[in-house]
């Protein structure tokens, strides 16, 4: 069984970028409710970078996934909204790994479509076993890959 999560260095990194986003918004709430006459920066800062915060953090909470290939199947776990979803390798109605050479080195995507138009991205940068996905697919299902 290949089990592929997020890399805890792309989650470190992103929790870093979102505290400080949220540390920045909430020193200027305190700056704002605190003084009696704050700077228009201080209103800029906070409508700046608390969405940008906040919709990093729920992004990051409710778009974490834990992703099972093995057995003939493809299991998709959200823990943290409780939800499950297992496809057979049958329901894989196409996939396909886009590579791009940028300054950094070459960055690897997979993308594979189901039959209920579902779609599943993962990526060499941010995910574990993603080496091992691509042999398991492509010895499983060699035929619906798209070139």
């Amino acid at each position: 069984m290949i089990i592929v999560k997020p890399k805890v260095g792309t989650l470190f990194s992103l929790g870093v970028f979102v505290a400080a986003c949220l540390s920045v918004s909430g020193y200027s709430v305190g700056y704002v409710f605190g003084a009696e006459k704050p700077e228009w920066y201080h209103y800029a800062l906070f409508l700046i970078f608390g969405p940008i915060g906040l919709g990093l953090l729920f992004r990051m909470i409710f778009k974490y996934k834990v992703v099972r290939f093995g057995k003939g199947n493809v299991i998709i776990n959200f823990p943290t909204r409780f939800n499950e979803k297992i496809y057979d390798l049958n329901d894989v109605k196409m996939w396909h790994e886009t590579t791009i050479k940028t300054a950094g080195g070459k960055y690897k995507e997979l993308e594979i479509l189901f039959e209920d138009q579902k779609r599943l991205s993962l990526s060499m940068q941010e995910h574990t076993e993603y080496p091992k996905v691509i042999t398991y697919l492509k010895k499983k299902i060699a035929k619906r890959e798209k070139k």
